[in-house]
């Protein structure tokens, strides 16, 4: 939720190895145990109990692994489909959650949701400094999503350059309190970023990540 009010001592620390360096592997498991086979006294072998539950502990290893690899590759596969979806929204227009957008000029659908009715509704337009540029008071107060076309105005008539800015909602009830609400922007993508790793959709109103898009659909 979005809301305006008012308007050395010398000593240094042993060096801890890498657990990475020590760590064993299955297959270093194996081969100690093979090892240790190859070279017990024949007159006084292992204790088969022991070497039971030595093999009991390289089967659990193996498990563990094996299942490390398969959530790995669970998570390319995951990786992948999020990027194919992503390139799937190119030219769709979405709704994002979110208090940063781009501003290129002309007009602009700037949104708002309230969870419950509110009695007054306005929405500040910020530079990145903080300051308010532009104050836009919302017609529509009911629970639900809101959107109004602004035309990228300031307070004092002038448009804004072409930048980033914020979008802040302040909604109260009649004794003026605050109230939840949270910020919505509508934008066109118009390209995927996923040199991060991820995936991010750029659009006419800014670049999002994929899990702050509510909504998607052609002229929304």
């Amino acid at each position: 939720m979005s809301a305006i009010s008012g308007i050395t001592t010398g000593y240094t620390a042993p060096t801890t190895a890498s657990t990475d360096a020590v760590s064993m592997g299955k297959d270093d498991f194996l081969k100690l145990l093979v090892a240790q086979l190859q070279n017990q006294d024949p007159m006084n072998p292992s204790d088969p109990t022991e070497f039971t539950a030595q093999l009991a502990q390289f089967s659990q290893l193996e498990q563990l692994t094996n299942m490390t690899e398969s959530l790995g590759g669970l998570n390319r596969m995951s990786e992948e489909m999020q990027k194919m979806s992503a390139l799937s929204l190119m030219g769709q227009d979405v709704i994002a959650q979110s208090e940063q957008f781009h501003y290129n000029g002309g007009s602009l659908q700037l949104g708002y949701r309230l969870e419950l009715p509110a009695d007054d509704v306005k929405l500040y337009v910020l530079n990145q400094s903080g300051a308010t540029l532009a104050t836009i008071s919302a017609q529509q107060t009911a629970a639900g999503q809101h959107f109004i076309d602004w035309n990228g105005n300031s307070d004092y008539g002038m448009p804004l350059a072409a930048g980033e800015y914020s979008l802040v909602v302040r909604a109260v009830d009649k004794e003026e309190r605050l109230m939840s609400s949270e910020s919505l922007i509508k934008g066109r993508v118009q390209g995927v970023d996923m040199s991060g790793g991820g995936s991010l959709l750029e659009t006419s109103s800014g670049t999002f990540a994929m899990d702050k898009i509510e909504r998607v659909g052609a002229n929304l």
